[in-house]
């Protein structure tokens, strides 16, 4: 539970400090969002602007941060982030791009880096909220039983 409770903020801060900052300079995400929306033309509506997706984006990580990070609706939170990391990392990526050999291995960090961010919020999705294990009931008993004991002396 103490766990729970360092993570989840540590995770939800990343997406809100994303989501700040693509309001704040949205325009190397459009940049990379537009090729993506021009092959879905026919699926999405016409009224779909890439500026428009770039900030509902944004405040669905800022929104959806805070809420994990407050501990309320962790799990519908992390699925909510970790749906919108998957295609930020896909339209960041262009894996078939050439270019310095610095530049691919700023990408291929970022790549990594939003891997791990994923997985992390999908244990978060797992994770009941409030369960605790066979071993860490028993040890709560425990502790509860010495710090009753503590208190009627």
């Amino acid at each position: 539970m103490l766990l729970s409770r360092v993570a989840r903020p540590l995770l939800a801060a990343v997406s809100v400090a994303n989501g700040v900052d693509t309001l704040m300079n949205p325009k190397p995400r459009i940049e990379a969002v537009t090729p993506l929306l021009a092959k879905g033309q026919g699926v999405l509506p016409a009224a779909v602007s890439p500026a428009l997706v770039v900030q509902a984006g944004a405040a669905a990580k800022i929104a959806a941060g805070v809420l994990m990070g407050l501990g309320w609706a962790p799990r519908l939170a992390a699925t909510v982030l970790a749906v919108d990391l998957i295609p930020n990392t896909v339209a960041e990526q262009p894996f078939g791009s050439a270019g310095s050999p610095d530049a691919r291995k700023a990408r291929q960090e970022r790549f990594l880096s939003n891997c791990g961010l994923l997985g992390g919020l999908l244990l978060a999705v797992a994770t009941p909220r409030g369960k605790r294990s066979k071993r860490g009931r028993k040890l709560a008993r425990k502790l509860a039983a010495k710090r009753r004991a503590r208190m009627a002396r």
